[in-house]
């Protein structure tokens, strides 16, 4: 196999990646240790045993972009960090046996996720249908913001109770978690592809209205978070652009963190590279914690089942977060569906399965332009690495976002300098969000 200078570029980024999450690591053990961000350093047993990770660059070098590989780079990330803090963790698991279980786990995922390649049938609706379609969404998410703020709103601290500070009924909760979740961010890879700024611009303000409703900083990143990614997509390889979602948040919290070292909260720090990068890796080292001592849920953390077999925990976030102090821990489906239904050793079992299910959406979504794709699910990624897999195909919306993967039109996932820009009720609509 030949490597081209895009091979090159994604394999040696991949690599500075690597050593940029060391380095976030190891500051974030210093900024956060009441987070049981683990206090590590440079050792050679530390070193040599996460350099194990670098049999993976190979895969991501020779992958072919699709959704599959949005999601196993973010596994990757969260993998990566949980190796390297696994040898410095206080917590009482078997660590090796914890380390290996992942690395393993994370290999069984990517395979259908980086390999899935099922020409799948699909309608061809007409370019006035998926508008159509788009007016709907976009009337459907005015309907639940309405709806939402009809119960009352609070500006309050995202980190704090504020966020349960409001009640509304269940279904209003989750189709609210939809709407965010894959709703406003695929209209906004809809009409920002059309090049309809001013529309795309109210979507984002759509979503930012969300903000007094859920108390939850993703609002707030929201609107930043979808136009990076559709600069970043439009200016970079695909694979490349995927690593530098990553990358360049990093190294701006990196900076922050020097630039505002009188700054204790850490504002910037805390917000990119606690929360978007090690969290999730996080997850995984409390998760083998608390499983490792405790009875396993069997998967009774899905609604369907708890009402069949019962269920020994409440859900598992707020669970975890009263034993370890550090806030509401859900985790991806590696930590949920994974360490806490079936153990450490049948994880790589459970993350195949998973991988298997997720890469219904690079199937679905293979006839779409890599930035539509990157923009439309630049929530639904997120949801996948901090939710459990059911909660996120429903309750985040990631099912319904396959779903309207499968039916937008080919020439919907680019934009085009010569498309006519023609004037239909969806900037109509968009303008007067």
């Amino acid at each position: 196999m030949q490597l081209t200078r895009d091979d090159l570029a994604v394999g040696v980024t991949i690599a500075g990646f690597f050593v940029l999450s060391v380095a976030s690591m190891i500051v974030c053990g210093h900024a956060f240790p009441a987070m049981h961000v683990w206090r590590s350093d440079l050792t050679a047993q530390a070193v040599l045993g996460t350099a194990i990770m670098v049999v993976f660059i190979p895969a991501f070098v020779a992958g072919r972009f699709s959704f599959g590989y949005l999601v196993s780079f973010s596994l990757l990330s969260a993998v990566f960090g949980f190796v390297w803090l696994s040898f410095f963790s206080a917590f009482d698991y078997p660590h090796a046996t914890a380390r290996w279980a992942m690395i393993a786990a994370l290999a069984a995922a990517t395979i259908p996720l980086l390999l899935q390649t099922v020409p799948l049938w699909r309608p061809d609706l007409s370019d006035v249908a998926i508008k159509r379609i788009a007016i709907v969404l976009l009337a459907s998410s005015l309907a639940v913001l309405i709806g939402d703020i009809s119960y009352g709103a609070n500006f309050g601290n995202p980190y704090g109770a504020a966020r349960n500070a409001v009640a509304r009924p269940a279904l209003l909760n989750y189709l609210t978690g939809i709407i965010i979740g894959a709703v406003l961010p695929y209209l906004f890879a809809h009409l920002a592809s059309r090049r309809q700024w001013l529309p795309a611009a109210g979507v984002l303000l759509i979503a930012l209205s969300f903000y007094p409703v859920v108390n939850n900083k993703t609002v707030l990143l929201l609107p930043v978070w979808l136009p990076f990614l559709f600069w970043l997509f439009s200016r970079f390889e695909p694979r490349l652009a995927t690593v530098l979602a990553f990358v360049i948040p990093m190294i701006i919290g990196l900076a922050a963190f020097v630039a505002l070292g009188a700054d204790k909260d850490y504002v910037v720090f805390s917000a990119i590279n606690l929360r978007f990068i090690a969290i999730p890796s996080l997850a995984l080292d409390q998760y083998a914690d608390f499983f490792a001592h405790r009875e396993l849920t069997r998967f009774c953390q899905i609604t369907a089942l708890r009402q069949v077999i019962g269920c020994p925990y409440g859900e598992l976030g707020p669970t975890l977060g009263a034993i370890y102090r550090d806030g509401n821990f859900n985790a991806s489906f590696l930590a949920t569906e994974g360490i806490a239904s079936v153990g450490l050793a049948l994880t790589p079992a459970s993350a195949l399965v998973c991988g298997v299910i997720l890469s219904v959406g690079s199937m679905v979504s293979r006839h779409l332009s890599p930035r539509f794709i990157a923009v439309s699910s630049g929530i639904a990624v997120q949801a996948v690495m901090n939710v459990p897999l059911t909660t996120g195909l429903l309750s985040n919306g990631i099912a319904l976002l396959f779903l309207l993967w499968w039916l937008t039109p080919e020439q919907q996932a680019a934009a085009s300098h010569h498309q006519q820009q023609s004037t239909q009720p969806i900037e109509a609509v968009g303008l007067a969000a």
